[in-house]
């Protein structure tokens, strides 16, 4: 159970100007109102209050082209190519998904699947476009299962090489039973979820502009986990 937290502004690690891309994994289309937009738009204003120069964009997945596969390019309409240009350029990426029938929708699903094309460069060479971005997660429902959710992506994106910090990730659920066309008041004045996306939006900022001012490097070196890879030379 989440339990409500004072919030207190911290001294940031630098006033490293950061950018931020939102994917929203919403099933709905633009212009209908995005319970899981609406709440990721409260994060990115939490963002935006800590100062610093940030610049954010938000994605909406529904209205994107994203075909079936694995692989960079998937047919000569994918998008997929454009958003890994802004996630390669983004220092924080928030992951943003409704909850269906217990799980993550069939957009953050393909996502995923899709960032595998990342990830198995990643496998081969050890070099990883993904390390050093900080990754949020944000959840909305109708009924239970927001930890599980945020506990499997939490999951897939730590194993890719994004990293995590505390209390990044913010949800609302609605109560069991009730009428879905009641959600968004009730969510606008659920105070623990106010909380949690003040919480989230200071710790993958401050833990952003921590990674920029302290980049992770390699000494000149041969990889040293197995022979399969014994000829990789470090990132540089």
């Amino acid at each position: 159970m989440y339990k409500t937290k004072p919030r207190f502004r911290c001294n940031m690690p630098s006033d490293a100007p950061l950018s931020v891309l939102a994917l929203n994994a919403s099933l709905k289309h633009e212009p209908t109102l995005s319970n899981t937009g609406e709440l990721a738009s409260l994060v990115l204003d939490e963002i935006r209050a800590l100062g610093g120069g940030v610049t954010v964009d938000m994605v909406r997945l529904a209205d994107a082209t994203l075909p079936v596969g694995i692989g960079f390019r998937e047919s000569p309409e994918d998008a997929w190519p454009g958003l890994v240009t802004k996630i390669k350029a983004a220092d924080i990426v928030l992951f943003c998904t409704p909850i269906w029938w217990g799980g993550r929708s069939s957009l953050m699903q393909r996502l995923i699947e899709r960032l595998d094309s990342l990830d198995e460069e990643y496998s081969a060479t050890g070099r990883s476009v993904i390390k050093g971005k900080v990754a949020g997660i944000v959840i909305t429902g109708s009924e239970d299962g927001a930890l599980s959710v945020m506990g499997s992506i939490m999951m897939v994106l730590s194993f890719m090489g994004f990293t995590l910090p505390p209390e990044c990730a913010a949800y609302w659920v609605g109560e069991v039973g009730q009428p879905t066309s009641q959600d968004r008041d009730k969510r606008l004045r659920n105070m623990a979820t106010m909380h949690m996306a003040k919480g989230l939006a200071q710790s993958v900022v401050y833990h952003a502009r921590l990674l920029k001012a302290h980049r992770q490097t390699f000494p000149a070196a041969k990889a040293t986990c197995c022979e399969m890879h014994a000829d990789l030379d470090a990132p540089r």
